[in-house]
């Protein structure tokens, strides 16, 4: 496997050893296998995100069965979590969005979500004790988490899902946590082929758009991306535009 950013192609396929560049390139060569028809109803500023945060979110909902009927906690709204959020209200889900940061409740509704828990707050998991078929974590900062918090928020054999991929280590972790509920915590990372296809037909069909800020690939552009992704000064993905502009049409 290469893979599609900072990677070097193997020596038998290109005696230069040339770094893929990812969204800062041009142009790419791939397999038609890994590769996908966009449908014209869906811009090309806003599919772009689908095929990696999109995906990274999307795959997790479908392999737990998430839709009418099911209860789903989304941990964290920003690029992963405003994906989920979307996809799993489209898929028919009863949304909660669980976030430290109490000002994007106005988000999550607009983005299909029926409740909002602020968990900067003292006991904000009591209430949903038992609650949730799935939890769905995109937040990065699991090793700061009290993790018997959301576990407790899991009804019987559910799972707690991890996307977002701390800097630290889980430590402490003690299998008497799980007892309680018979709960467990997995991961998973991008998703297949055919998640994706079904992926993009289903944002087609529903019109369901992330919320995507676009800059002008180049110096000045990146500089600024990188820049706002440190400051966490996104909202909530950015897109590279102008190609045409940067490298001729």
């Amino acid at each position: 496997m290469t893979d599609t950013y900072g990677a070097p192609y193997p020596k038998e396929a290109d005696p230069n050893e040339t770094i893929s560049q990812g969204g800062y390139a041009s142009h790419i060569r791939a397999h038609e296998y890994f590769v996908f028809p966009i449908p014209d109803a869906i811009p090309s500023h806003l599919a772009a995100p689908m095929l990696c945060a999109g995906l990274t979110v999307w795959s997790p909902l479908v392999r737990a069965g998430v839709g009418p009927g099911k209860k789903v906690a989304i941990v964290g709204l920003g690029g992963l979590g405003h994906f989920a959020v979307l996809w799993a209200s489209a898929l028919g889900a009863e949304v909660t969005v669980i976030s430290h940061s109490p000002d994007k409740n106005q988000d999550a509704t607009k983005l299909g979500a029926k409740h909002f828990v602020s968990s900067a707050s003292k006991n904000w998991a009591k209430p949903l004790t038992f609650k949730f078929d799935f939890v769905l974590n995109t937040a990065d900062m699991t090793n700061e988490f009290d993790i018997d918090e959301y576990l407790s928020t899991l009804k019987v054999g559910c799972r707690f899902h991890q996307v977002g991929i701390p800097d630290q280590p889980l430590k402490n972790v003690s299998p008497k946590q799980f007892m309680a509920n018979g709960s467990s915590i997995g991961g998973s990372h991008i998703g297949s082929r055919p998640e994706c296809l079904d992926m993009l037909k289903l944002a087609a069909e529903k019109k369901l758009f992330p919320m995507v800020e676009t800059l002008p690939v180049g110096e000045k552009g990146c500089a600024e991306a990188v820049e706002r992704v440190k400051k966490n000064e996104v909202h909530y993905r950015f897109t590279l535009v102008d190609y045409d502009k940067a490298f001729g049409g």
